[in-house]
């Protein structure tokens, strides 16, 4: 039977502004920590499941004070197709919180977690999603858009780094969030790094937009060395280059990804 693979992503990869209002509203900072699942469903049953998820959304995760959710659609890439669904922490001790879906073991007496359990388990392949968690790289984000509010498309790069290069790898991520901030796009983001379910090598760049001509100045032959070299001087974008090809595995895998925003399945609503 035909079936395609819902990937859950309770981290972000980066809405990443997802839980910003929540969590000023508590007297917290923005989330850093994001934790991941996949979850395979048959193709037949795709669409009661979206429309399961949405309804959960609705009654459980658009509340005052109710746990934050974000739902993305693949685009492009190996998962096209997929969904990820994702949640952030602002630290590793919000992890250790009761009564909430918002954490890497999930209590089965959760009336959320049960709601899911009756009603959308049934239609995943499987009961049980393989899981991986994310954490920002400091000095890293940077956000050019308006606060609180999620981008309609977003863009994972990731890469491998040599053995020991984790400082050179911040400095370098660091210098171009600078460089991006500093820019005229209209965009948001941050570097996260995998801390658990896979390499612990691989870094993940995330960039949030609400236009594909806003993503295609980005994109743009020689636009990036250009904007980096307007921060840090002429010049500046050759050095980076090389440091970057010092820093990351040769020959190591990279992939990318284009993702949409499904609002009915988030918390957040978009913009208007």
């Amino acid at each position: 039977m035909k079936k395609i693979i819902i990937a859950i992503i309770s981290f972000c990869f980066p809405c990443m502004c997802l839980a910003d209002d929540h969590a000023k509203g508590e007297g917290k900072g923005s989330p850093s920590i994001w934790v991941v699942r996949h979850i395979e469903v048959e193709l037949d049953n795709a669409k009661d499941f979206e429309a399961a998820v949405a309804k959960k959304t609705q009654e459980y995760n658009r509340k005052e004070g109710a746990d934050l959710w974000a739902t993305w659609k693949v685009l492009t890439g190996p998962r096209t197709g997929q969904y990820a669904r994702l949640f952030g922490v602002s630290s590793w001790a919000d992890l250790d919180k009761a009564n909430t879906t918002n954490t890497i073991n999930i209590p089965r007496g959760n009336e959320e977690s049960t709601h899911w359990r009756e009603n959308i388990t049934p239609l995943q392949k499987t009961k049980i999603a393989p899981m991986e968690v994310w954490m920002n790289v400091p000095g890293t984000e940077y956000n050019n858009l308006e606060e609180g509010v999620p981008t309609r498309y977003g863009v994972i790069q990731k890469w491998k780094m040599k053995p020991g290069m984790y400082q050179k790898k911040t400095a370098h991520e660091v210098k171009m969030s600078e460089a991006l901030a500093a820019s005229d796009l209209k965009i948001r983001g941050q570097v996260m790094r995998f801390e658990s379910g896979g390499d612990f090598m691989t870094f993940g760049r995330w960039i949030g937009f609400n236009s594909w001509e806003e993503f295609g100045k980005f994109r743009e032959w020689g636009s990036l060395g250009k904007i980096y070299d307007a921060k840090h001087g002429e010049g500046s974008w050759i050095k980076y280059l090389e440091g970057w090809n010092a820093i990351h595995q040769d020959g190591g895998k990279t992939e990318i990804e284009y993702l949409e925003y499904l609002e009915d399945l988030s918390s957040m609503e978009l913009k208007k």
